[in-house]
């Protein structure tokens, strides 16, 4: 084996302020023989995922562990095996995993375990598969936090109402259709009118708020007097707050994600706790993890509703490893609709 890859790094870790394209860099990394044990990936498509901007502060009492600045960022990612000594993995086959940043890499299972987002391990997949990325997102970790947040954290009950934050994006889109299929009432907040009408007419929500609007509240008022049910948290900050303040006693807030808080010195994730207080709301996180030993059942009920045409699958692809940093800047700008992902193949 020889030649070399193109891969991103990440310069400096970054706290208190946005990310930008200039805190990354392209490098052309030397491919090294491979050693037993190992594999040479070839990259076909990336996940671009906010909880990426966490591992990049460099605090350590971060919920997962930081990048380390002398390799390439990492995060899910389809690949095919274009070379392996690595016990149980062929030349030729497609996988699913934590993968680098890069054109090409080596990747052993020590280095994978260590992973933790994608379990750790190499997931094979139809070799034949026409539509890679979808193991990104409806069929991937999107997906299954979608599914976990709104059948086993929500625990949505038809004509409950449920109002989704961050509605147009990879999980929100996701979680808002799980929750129609079964019975909900669904309001989506998006920040364009393109989104919104997206969300309407595509996804088949029930209403679109914007959440910029400087009467959120009132407006979510109008379209449920009573309060909402279910509040799906994807965003945290202000939103959220306004959110809470309309919902009607005993409510459930499931908290997925705090992508407005991630710039925060601190490193966001913190949470204003009144309206939960006042209103005597029941706040409950979770991750996938919490629901490990059900997701092949749940991605064997993600598959069936897509390839039933139950779940649309949105998706903004970037196109080249060289666009993989300005895909997670666009991520925290709110460019994307549904799953952002970097795709390496023509």
């Amino acid at each position: 084996m020889s030649g070399s890859s193109t891969s991103v790094y990440l310069k400096e870790y970054v706290r208190g302020t946005p990310l930008r394209e200039d805190h990354f860099e392209l490098r052309q990394d030397a491919l090294r023989p491979l050693a037993d044990g190992e594999a040479l990936l070839e990259t076909l498509c990336l996940s671009v995922d906010p909880y990426l901007r966490g591992c990049m502060t460099g605090m350590s009492n971060y919920y997962i562990p930081q990048l380390d600045l002398g390799a390439p960022v990492h995060s899910l990612g389809v690949a095919r095996i274009a070379d392996s000594r690595l016990p149980g993995y062929a030349a030729g086959e497609l996988v699913v995993g934590n993968i680098d940043w890069a054109t090409r890499s080596v990747l052993d299972t020590g280095t994978l375990a260590k992973r933790l987002v994608g379990g750790g391990t190499l997931r094979r997949l139809d070799a034949a598969e026409g539509h890679p990325s979808r193991y990104l997102g409806v069929l991937g970790q999107t997906g299954i936090t979608a599914f976990f947040g709104i059948v086993a954290a929500a625990r949505v009950r038809e004509d409950e109402t449920i109002v989704v934050s961050a509605a147009a994006g990879a999980v929100g889109s996701v979680a808002g259709q799980i929750a129609k299929i079964l019975g909900a009432r669904v309001i989506g907040l998006a920040s364009s009118p393109e989104k919104r009408s997206v969300l309407i007419e595509r996804l088949g929500f029930d209403a679109a708020l914007d959440y910029r609007s400087a009467t959120l509240a009132d407006d979510l008022r109008s379209v449920v007097p009573k309060g909402p049910d279910i509040y799906f948290d994807n965003v945290g900050g202000p939103v959220s707050q306004a959110v809470m303040s309309t919902m009607r006693r005993s409510a459930r807030v499931i908290e997925c994600g705090q992508i407005s808080s991630y710039d925060d010195q601190d490193g966001g994730w913190t949470v204003d706790i009144r309206p939960i207080h006042a209103r005597g709301l029941v706040f409950q996180s979770f991750t996938p993890s919490h629901f490990a030993e059900f997701q092949p059942a749940a991605l064997a009920q993600l598959r069936h509703w897509l390839d039933a045409g139950r779940i649309v699958a949105l998706e903004t692809v970037h196109r080249g490893i060289e666009s993989a940093p300005a895909a997670l800047v666009d991520l925290f700008r709110g460019g994307n609709l549904g799953k952002a992902v970097v795709q390496l193949y023509q």
